[in-house]
C-alpha cells in the first residue's frame, strides 16, 4: 500500500506545529517494542529532536518488550524512564472483581499506562503523542481512555501496511518490524489471533470501504469473503463511540460536540 509524497515530511510538521501551538516543551509516549510506538518515536525525534521526547517503557511481565523499546529509544538519544505497572493492577484487583476476565484486565492495563503517560505530561509539560494507526481506529482496536487517549495522533492516517512502509525509511530496527503484532494484553496475545484476520487482508477491506466501493464488488475485486467484508465494516460501525465526543444532549443555540464548532490549533 503505497504512501503518498513527503508523508513523512507532513507528519513531522504536524508535531512542530501540534506541540508549539499548545506551548508545550516537548512529547511523551509509551514504547511497547511494537512498529507503532517505535515509528511515532522516530517521527518524533526527526521534528522536535531527541531532547524533547521522552519515552515510557511500562511492562507488566518481563518481556523482549523491554529490550526492543529501551534499545531502539538509545539508538535515538531518547530518555526513557521504565514503571513495572503489576504491582498497580494487583492493587486494582484486590479492591475489586471487576478485572477478573482477561479482557477487563487488559482494559485496565491500557488505562494504567495512559494515567502514568498522562502524569509525565503534566509534570514536564509536555503533550501525549498518541500511536494509533488507521487500521485501528476505524475497527476499534484500542483501549477507549487507555491507548486510545492522547493528544494528538501523528501516524492516525496511515494504515497498518503504510506503518510497516515508513518504518523502513525511518530505519526502525528489524527485530521491531519482524515481531508480530501484540498489545501484551496477556501471555501469548497477538492483534491479528484476536481479530481473526491479517493486517494486509484487513486493510485492503478498509481501504475499499473508505473509496465506497460496494463490498460485492469489494469482494470479486479482491476474492475476499463478502462475509468477512461484512464483519469488519459491522467493527467500523459498533466502534463509532470510540471516535466521536461524547454525545452531549442539545439545550442552548450550540452545542459542544454538535454545532459549537472549534479546530485546535486556532485563536
Amino acid at each position: 500500500m503505497d504512501l503518498i509524497a513527503d508523508t513523512q515530511k507532513i507528519i513531522e510538521q504536524f508535531i512542530q506545529t501540534r506541540v508549539n501551538d499548545a506551548g508545550a516543551e516537548g512529547v511523551v509516549l509509551g514504547l511497547s517494542g511494537g512498529i507503532d510506538s517505535a515509528v511515532t518515536l522516530a517521527l518524533s525525534v526527526s521534528a522536535l529532536g531527541s531532547e524533547n521526547v521522552v519515552g515510557l517503557i511500562m511492562p507488566f511481565n518481563t518481556s523482549e518488550s523491554i529490550t526492543l523499546a529501551s534499545d531502539h529509544a538509545k539508538k535515538l538519544g531518547v530518555k526513557t524512564m521504565e514503571y513495572n505497572i503489576s504491582d498497580i493492577v494487583s492493587s486494582f484487583k484486590e479492591v475489586s472483581n471487576m478485572y477478573s476476565t482477561k479482557a477487563a484486565e487488559g482494559n485496565l492495563h491500557s488505562r494504567i499506562r495512559m494515567s502514568l503517560l498522562y502524569g509525565e505530561a503534566f509534570s514536564s509539560n509536555y503533550l501525549v503523542i498518541g500511536t494509533s494507526n488507521k487500521s485501528e481506529l476505524l475497527i476499534g482496536y484500542y483501549t477507549k481512555w487507555g491507548d486510545g487517549a492522547s493528544d494528538f495522533l501523528p501516524i492516525g492516517d496511515l494504515y497498518k501496511s503504510q506503518v510497516y512502509e515508513i518504518s523502513k525509511d525511518l530505519d526502525v530496527p528489524l527485530e521491531i518490524r519482524n515481531r508480530p503484532p501484540t498489545a501484551e494484553l496477556w501471555e501469548g496475545q497477538t492483534d491479528e489471533s484476536e481479530l481473526g484476520i491479517d493486517y494486509l487482508t484487513l486493510d485492503l477491506i478498509l481501504l475499499g470501504l473508505e473509496r465506497q466501493i460496494s463490498k460485492k464488488e469489494l469482494s470479486s475485486n479482491s476474492n475476499i469473503d463478502l462475509d468477512l467484508i461484512i464483519k469488519i465494516e459491522n467493527l467500523i460501525k459498533l466502534s463509532i463511540h470510540k471516535r466521536v465526543f461524547p454525545p452531549v444532549c442539545k439545550i442552548g443555540r450550540r452545542t459542544v460536540g454538535l454545532d459549537w464548532r472549534e479546530t485546535i490549533g486556532s485563536k
